[in-house]
């Protein structure tokens, strides 16, 4: 007899006594429906409990205890932009944006379509948007938004964080643990040395000159086409991101623990760079940094804080940071759980995005009263088309040109 056969009989095999077990529950439920007594329900007692429980819900509402249901009552059922638009038709503020979803990059227009480029699992922009370097796997790729590869090349390890410096002449990413720089024609693969998981950043001055952290933790400035090191100093503890601002003279290091700041100097001749000491930016205590980045043409940090609220669920604060002092100013908050933040090119806007909500929010900044907020519904599905189950959130690679 075989195995399936022999489950099958034993599945329709009834269980010895199991018929008369339920004979004898069946009578017992009876003879105790049979005995019960129907209980008056009087209406006064009913009306009394009423007029209690709406007298405890004002008492809470009023009070100082109330006003910490209201917050967790907002903090549990805000569920995003009220009447936002259902598809990305425009993209506020202009631009192109690179979108990096689960099925792979897309480019979005400025008129809100878009193309996927392919199987790959990160990308940026050139310096103008001409080209695209992309990494999948062990394989870096110049890629036109058109999807059209160029060249392709590979690496000892998995290839990560592709980085277009300035010049557009150059491509710095990392393979495995070491961090490599390549000419943009795919030629003259370069070894800088052992590296963390954090991406490099090109200074803005046009010279070949790379901010990164190595595997000892060190903030290091080289000379991209010698592998020189030209200034080097400890990171501040926990960073994950670096960010250098427009002029090149302030590199901003980002930590969940806040942000620090240290103001560069290049030295004639470019033979060296004075990278100063890092300065902590004053954010409130209790916030922990989820995304920061510097304005396009300001001297000027957006900056994506969370804070816990009194029931101890996430509020989410959009602040500008002037790198020259004063007060953060606030831009947006909202109860939830924001992730990522984007300059447009023009430094008019930042978006925003809120995965729990599906939507991305569209932020003006220091412009005319006229303009608000504009937030995009149905983010995940509209970059997983065709997916049947619940899909990933997408990741904002970059906003250009």
């Amino acid at each position: 007899m075989s195995e399936n056969r022999l489950r099958a009989l034993l599945r329709e095999e009834p269980i010895p006594g199991a018929a008369d077990a339920e004979r004898r529950g069946l009578a017992l439920v009876e003879r105790a429906y049979a005995e019960r007594r129907p209980a008056d329900r009087p209406v006064l007692p009913r009306l009394a409990v009423a007029l209690a429980a709406a007298a405890l819900l004002a008492a809470l509402l009023l009070s100082p205890a109330g006003a910490a249901v209201r917050n967790w009552i907002g903090d549990v059922f805000t569920a995003g932009v009220r009447n936002a638009q259902p598809a990305l038709t425009d993209v506020p503020g202009g631009g192109r944006l690179l979108v990096q979803s689960p099925r792979g990059p897309w480019v979005v227009q400025p008129d809100g379509s878009r193309r996927l480029l392919g199987h790959y699992t990160e990308a940026s922009w050139s310096p103008h948007g001409l080209f695209i370097a992309a990494a999948s796997g062990r394989t870096l790729s110049a890629i036109e938004p058109g999807s059209t590869p160029h060249w392709s090349v590979s690496a000892a390890g998995p290839v990560s964080d592709p980085r277009w410096s300035p010049s557009g002449f150059r491509i710095a990413y990392r393979a495995g643990h070491s961090l490599r720089v390549i000419r943009a024609d795919g030629t003259g693969n370069r070894l800088l040395g052992p590296a963390a998981p954090v991406a490099p950043v090109w200074s803005p001055l046009g010279t070949h000159l790379l901010a990164y952290v190595d595997r000892a933790r060190q903030l290091r400035v080289v000379e991209a086409d010698t592998a020189r090191t030209l200034a080097a100093a400890p990171m501040s503890p926990g960073v994950n991101a670096l960010d250098w601002s427009a002029a090149g003279r302030a590199l901003l290091e980002l930590s969940p623990q806040g942000l620090w700041l240290r103001h560069t100097h290049l030295a004639k001749l470019a033979d060296s760079v004075n990278i100063g000491k890092a300065q902590r930016v004053p954010l409130p205590a209790d916030a922990v940094v989820r995304a920061a980045a510097f304005a396009p043409h300001r001297n000027t940090i957006a900056t994506l804080l969370e804070r816990r609220g009194q029931t101890g669920a996430p509020r989410s604060e959009a602040l500008l940071v002037d790198v020259g002092g004063g007060p953060p100013r606030r831009l947006f908050a909202v109860s939830g759980h924001l992730s990522q933040l984007a300059w447009s090119p023009d430094g008019s806007h930042l978006l925003l995005a809120w995965p729990a909500a599906d939507q991305w929010l569209f932020l003006p900044v220091g412009l005319a009263r006229s303009n608000h907020l504009q937030a995009i519904g149905h983010i995940a599905s509209d970059f997983s088309p065709g997916n049947r189950g619940r899909a990933l959130f997408p990741q904002i690679e970059g906003w250009c040109c």
